[in-house]
């Protein structure tokens, strides 16, 4: 039974490799040792002994038995990856066929101190999804806010998919309907599949390029930790060049002088800052544009 049942799960996988060929990858479950994963309230363990991506996947568990209408526990694996808003992640789970479900959870550093503090950080939960089927199934959400809630205790926004995750986590929960007993599932593939919706956007982004006002662009993009800011001035103008983080703070002001018609440049050095998206504002006269840029340490 043992050889039929890892049959399965390796047909499943192998089919899942291919569906998800379009995204990108968060964790195949290569490495039997589970690297930058950790539990609370339940166990997880490498599947077995053999050492590769055709048949690696964790197995979760819980210590005892577990009663309806119950958190059993989180799996949490620290790493970064930004998670782009529209897209659909995705997770290769076992079904439990009881009523169970799992939150996905992005989980962001914002202080950048190199921890998730509730009191200070953003999470993003997702809608509770079923796990009440049986073998294996890719449990997807996208990402948006349909289907995800910000928490936070600050005036924080969606915006916040744009950086790098701290973290992602899944939470079990009992329903009501769930008989007292052991909890047992598994997950072989954590995943992004881009939307076909997002690459229309990127198109029509891209063809807005050429309305810019000032022809403005940086290089490189992403940038670690220097980038070129470019633009062009069709007449002579009092120009501000002005940085501003993800929530609209001002962090720097490059440039504030009179220039002449043509084209200027002006570095913007981010080594004394956190990695992830910023703004900078071209302001000429009467004429404002902004641009987005990536910071990737």
């Amino acid at each position: 039974m043992k050889i039929i049942s890892l049959l399965c799960v390796l047909f499943v996988f192998s089919s899942a490799v291919n569906t998800f060929s379009q995204g990108k990858n968060y964790d195949e479950f290569s490495k039997k040792d589970l690297p930058n994963w950790s539990w609370t309230g339940i166990e997880m363990k490498y599947s077995h002994d053999q050492d590769n991506k055709e048949n690696g996947f964790a197995e979760i568990h819980s210590t005892g038995t577990v009663k309806p209408k119950t958190v059993i526990g989180r799996v949490t694996k620290t790493a970064p990856h930004v998670f782009t808003a529209g897209n659909y992640i995705n997770v290769m789970m076992e079904g439990v066929n009881a009523d169970v479900s799992v939150r996905f959870q992005l989980l962001y550093d914002v202080d950048n101190n190199g921890k998730f503090n509730e009191d200070k950080d953003i999470m993003l939960t997702s809608k509770p999804l079923s796990l009440n089927f049986s073998g294996w199934k890719e449990v997807k959400v996208k990402l948006d806010q349909n289907n995800f809630k910000l928490i936070s205790k600050f005036d924080d926004n969606f915006s916040v998919t744009e950086d790098e995750i701290f973290a992602f986590q899944l939470e079990f929960e009992t329903g009501k309907d769930f008989k007292e007993s052991k909890f047992l599932t598994g997950i072989a593939l954590i995943s992004e599949i881009v939307s076909k919706e997002n690459f229309t956007v990127l198109s029509d982004t891209e063809k807005k390029a050429e309305e810019s006002l000032f022809s403005a662009k940086n290089y490189p993009n992403p940038f670690n930790p220097t980038t070129t800011i470019n633009y062009t001035l069709k007449e002579s103008a009092s120009v501000r060049v002005t940085i501003y983080d993800r929530l609209g703070r001002e962090v720097v002001t490059l440039v504030d002088e009179s220039q002449s018609a043509g084209t200027h440049s002006v570095d913007f050095n981010a080594s004394n800052l956190p990695s992830g998206v910023y703004f900078y504002r071209i302001k000429a006269n009467d004429k404002t544009e902004v641009k987005k840029m990536n910071f990737v340490k």
